[in-house]
């Protein structure tokens, strides 16, 4: 699919209130939670979202007033939880005395199914749980965005849902690019999506040059250099354990 991006302008009532509740929950545990979502650039499938063990928590901030407009919907906060095996929760919010402050106790976290409190701590277990397709998408996407920085590249949007392409966008002094990212398991190998030249068609009046990256995810004890025997799995990726990763770097999708 293409790129789509949202019309919606973030007011500053709104910017403040995400500043104010992101902060509420660094608060809550020393050091705070293993940050997924904490920008704000579109598109927003949820506002905030992080790790604690082995568990991830998508959140929707909502003004108690309703008086607040927020970016998103509840619908693509339900479906990027369930995508991600996570839970989707809400957290209302209230206006008061120049701050936005939490209405429930705590973490301030709402279970979006029923409305009923949740503490994240107390979900947190010791199972080892394996990552799905849209978690390691994301991780692929921080993968490829962080070395384009190091690189020196000027990343100027990205987007870590794997059902719009492409995931990040170029500018700087080579002009506009786009990267289309793809994530494989080990010992799977990655394969330019069949729509590459759609992607390309689309973009082709802003003058923006194609590019593909993928990378590559292995358990960390998973044996590399012997290929794997007939019947034989692979070592899952397992939710905040160590990984073996490999890079691609970028590839022009016009080089055979």
């Amino acid at each position: 699919m293409q790129e789509k991006k949202e019309s919606l302008v973030l007011s500053d009532d709104f910017i403040q209130c995400w500043h104010d509740a992101g902060r509420h929950l660094q608060q809550q545990i020393e050091g705070g939670p293993a940050w997924i979502r904490a920008h704000l650039d579109q598109p927003i499938m949820e506002h905030l979202s992080f790790r604690l063990g082995n568990q991830l928590f998508f959140i929707r901030i909502e003004d108690a007033e309703g008086q607040l407009k927020t970016p998103g919907s509840e619908e693509a906060l339900i479906k990027i939880a369930e995508k991600c095996n996570g839970h989707a929760c809400i957290m209302p919010m209230r206006f008061s005395f120049g701050h936005w402050i939490p209405v429930e106790k705590g973490w301030g976290l709402l279970s979006q199914k029923d409305r009923t409190p949740v503490n994240p701590p107390d979900l947190v277990t010791d199972e080892k749980i394996e990552m799905t397709d849209w978690e390691l998408h994301d991780f692929a996407i921080q993968v490829v965005r962080q070395n384009l920085i190091q690189s020196g590249e000027s990343v100027t949007a990205w987007n870590s849902n794997p059902e719009l392409q492409p995931s990040i966008w170029l500018g700087g002094d080579a002009g506009l690019q786009w990267v289309v990212v793809q994530a494989v398991r080990y010992p799977e190998e990655a394969k330019i999506p069949s729509n590459i030249k759609d992607i390309e068609a689309a973009y082709k009046e802003k003058g923006a040059r194609g590019n593909f990256a993928y990378v590559s995810f292995a358990n960390e004890n998973q044996q590399r250099d012997t290929p794997l025997k007939e019947g034989e799995k692979p070592l899952p990726v397992y939710r905040g354990e160590k990984v073996f990763i490999s890079y691609s770097g970028l590839l022009d999708i016009n080089n055979d």
